[in-house]
């Protein structure tokens, strides 16, 4: 069921350029409307809209309003979703879930829809937990938000069995030792998306690598990461590092994480990939193709 429309944000990818769908309302099939159930007046909504603006998220909010216009073009978030909806059961029965760095609430209210018990999504931002409180007071659904900087997760001194963790990586000072945090309070999966270094033969560090005795510097070609130490990735300060694939999968290891779904690039810089501590996951791992 999809409940949200699409948004947009930077240069539209070739796969969301492609996949370009005739404007339609929020539902399965086409001219199919599904109302949020607490949705006040159009006039008061679209009021609401411009008093929150800015979005990042588009989220259907009743009577004709989205959060945000996108001129009907799907994009990462939406692309993302579409992608991880084959891993993930109909019906969650009452699992927890985290989403870190929920911004509107986008994947938590996805989630809740899908039968997820408790549902906390966290966010340094205000400005953002003010938009997901709006967007979740509408469809009356019933999800904590939290005011809470992804470094500090495990002050929430609670476990949960799917947390997600979309577009935080690479926006992170200390990247492992939350990975590692996620890990300690995570009992099942975690679904990671993130800015990555692309594949490349090309890639390359020297470092001091081998066995005791056999100590050289060697080339390698993954398993890096780069420091963004200023505003030279999209003009944006908050970005810190940059890894690749194999960094994620390594991190994600140290983490306590054992089972693996195939990394999917949505884009060349941007990777997904779903990982699990027990092979009886509530994902489908082998589902994400």
């Amino acid at each position: 069921m999809r409940l949200f429309g699409n948004f947009r944000v930077g240069k539209r990818s070739e796969r969301a350029e492609s996949a370009r769908p005739s404007p339609a309302e929020p539902g399965d099939r086409p001219g199919e409307v599904i109302e949020p159930p607490a949705a006040p007046g159009r006039a008061e909504l679209t009021a609401l809209v411009r008093s929150l603006a800015w979005w990042y998220q588009r989220i259907y909010l009743g009577h004709g309003v989205y959060s945000l216009d996108t001129n009907g073009y799907p994009a990462h978030h939406e692309v993302t979703w579409e992608r991880l909806k084959p891993a993930l059961p109909d019906d969650l029965r009452g699992a927890s879930v985290l989403d870190v760095g929920c911004n509107a609430g986008y994947f938590s209210m996805h989630l809740k829809m899908r039968g997820a018990g408790r549902v906390l999504g966290i966010d340094n931002m205000e400005h953002f937990l003010k938009q997901a409180a709006a967007c979740a007071r509408i469809w009356n659904l019933d999800i904590d938000y939290r005011m809470m900087d992804a470094h500090r997760v495990a002050d929430t001194r609670e476990a949960f069995d799917l947390v997600v963790f979309a577009g935080v990586l690479y926006h992170l000072k200390n990247p492992l030792q939350v990975i590692e945090d996620v890990g300690q309070i995570c009992r099942d999966a975690v679904l990671v998306e993130s800015e990555v270094i692309a594949d490349d033969p090309r890639n390359c560090v020297y470092v001091r690598q081998g066995p005791p005795g056999n100590v050289a510097v060697r080339p390698c070609q993954k398993g890096i990461m780069k420091f963004i130490e200023r505003d030279e990735l999209n003009g944006d300060g908050s970005n810190w590092w940059v890894p690749d694939a194999e960094c994620v999968l390594g991190m994600l290891r140290t983490a306590g994480f054992k089972h693996f779904s195939v990394p999917i690039y949505l884009t060349k810089n941007r990777l997904l990939v779903a990982a699990s501590k027990s092979e009886h996951s509530l994902l489908d791992l082998t589902a994400l193709a």
